[in-house]
């Protein structure tokens, strides 16, 4: 199989829409919640996990620039590879590793090591109808670009800042008591061969103090 470019700006177009040979066919109006888009960094890796609700098969292609400059300036990205097992099915969700652009023409097959600093994510993504030549009408979901000539079912590209924090791990709960719905008492400690009773330091009576260890 072989994925094409359909209907896109040059340099930034949604690399997935029919294979070789196939006839254009003509844009359905794709509902926005049927594809949506959602970026995550941690650390300098970046990506962008996808969720296909849509009826067939989609793929896609990301890019990222600076923040705010123009969406050809391109540091990294991601294309769907030109094998079946790459597209996203019906129902499913898949994290996609964004890649340093590289290359002449550049293309995102660099590392995964994204340079400090905070970037717009432009993406879009397109049904993908097999065999090819069937007349289908595609779909397409993203922003524009790379949906050039489209509607775009996204306003505005993600926003990230590389590196991305770390995962802050749960606060420790309170340490759970020896024996049901009695207290721990700090310091006391544990009579051996019963772990679950605890004894004073030392027991005293009146005139003096005997160790219980």
């Amino acid at each position: 199989m072989s994925i094409r470019v359909r209907k896109v700006t040059a340099g930034l177009a949604v690399c997935a829409a029919a294979a070789i040979g196939a006839a254009h066919t003509p844009d359905a109006a794709a509902a926005p919640t049927d594809v949506t888009a959602t970026a995550s960094a941690a650390g300098n890796t970046v990506t962008l996990t996808v969720t296909n609700k849509a009826a067939k098969r989609i793929g896609c292609e990301i890019v990222g620039v600076p923040a705010g400059g123009a969406p050809t300036n391109v540091v990294f990205g991601y294309q769907t590879p030109e094998e079946l097992g790459a597209l996203i099915t019906p129902g499913s969700s898949k994290s996609l590793p964004l890649r340093i652009s590289q290359g002449t023409p550049p293309a995102p097959t660099g590392s995964t090591t994204i340079p400090d600093g905070t970037y717009d994510i432009y993406w879009g993504c397109t049904t993908i109808t097999l065999p090819p030549g069937t007349g289908a009408t595609e779909e397409f979901w993203g922003t524009n670009p790379p949906l050039t000539g489209m509607t775009p079912t996204v306003a505005a590209p993600i926003r990230v800042t590389v590196p991305g924090g770390a995962a802050t791990p749960p606060a420790p709960g309170p340490d759970a008591p020896a024996t049901p719905g009695q207290p721990i008492i700090p310091g006391l400690p544990a009579i051996p061969g019963l772990p679950e009773i605890e004894l004073p330091e030392e027991i005293c009576t009146t005139s003096s103090c005997v160790p219980t260890g």
